[in-house]
């Protein structure tokens, strides 16, 4: 049994899939390399979009109890928050253990201690950006390429006669199709790269808020033990 009969494909299905192919078999040997770089492309991107989601960065469970913990000060707000952490394993989660793994340091040794964790987790969320910019970079690269040689063809067979026709057709296929193509990699991973840069921005901004607010919170109220 073959695909087609489990899956039977109608006309204008079939009629798809080969423009498809021939759109690709049009584009020479670097469109398959344009392809890997397409599908290279998506998989960061889901990646990203997946490391970046909020309940794994700055979960709103964990930072009201924080504040609960910092304006109450209690045991009930105490234990909220230990169960908030041990809930929701977030970077958040992880700067705010550096604070209580610490109470027995000085203020700036844990302010250090903080400092350090959160570049390390900054570079921890931008994982993906160094291939998206990799990318960016060699896509329009290869689709030039492409149209480079694409236009070899073309040249070549000028002043060959009419048996060089279908030949130069094949070439400015060849070339715009590379084009195009390396275009259409790269324009969506640069918008990409620009949404999760802008994301990690306000990310960076906001841990940089809040744990400063339980920092220094947490250290008066230390003090005054």
């Amino acid at each position: 049994m073959t695909f087609t009969q489990y899956f039977p494909l109608g006309a204008t299905d079939a009629s798809w899939i080969e423009k498809i192919f021939s759109f690709i078999d049009k584009g020479g040997v670097f469109i398959y390399f344009i392809i890997l770089c397409s599908i290279a492309a998506v998989t960061v991107m889901l990646f990203q979009a997946f490391l970046l989601g909020r309940s794994r960065v700055i979960p709103d469970s964990l930072v009201y109890s924080m504040n609960a913990y910092l304006s109450q000060g209690d045991e009930e707000s105490t234990n909220r928050l230990n169960t908030s952490r041990k809930s929701a394993p977030s970077v958040l989660q992880r700067l705010c253990d550096v604070v209580l793994e610490r109470h027995d340091r000085k203020d700036m040794e844990i302010q250090e201690a903080v400092q350090v964790s959160a570049r390390e987790e900054i570079i921890k969320m931008q994982a993906g950006i160094p291939v998206l910019e990799v990318i960016i970079a060699i896509a329009p690269l290869l689709g030039l390429l492409g149209t480079a040689t694409g236009l070899f063809t073309v040249f070549g067979g000028v002043g060959a006669g009419e048996e060089k026709y279908e030949e130069m057709a094949q070439g400015i296929s060849e070339a715009l199709i590379t084009t195009v193509s390396g275009l259409a990699v790269a324009v969506p991973a640069v918008i990409a790269h620009g949404i999760f840069n802008r994301k990690i921005e306000r990310y960076a901004a906001r841990l940089e808020v809040v744990m400063s607010k339980f920092v220094g919170s947490y250290s008066v109220g230390r003090d005054k033990k």
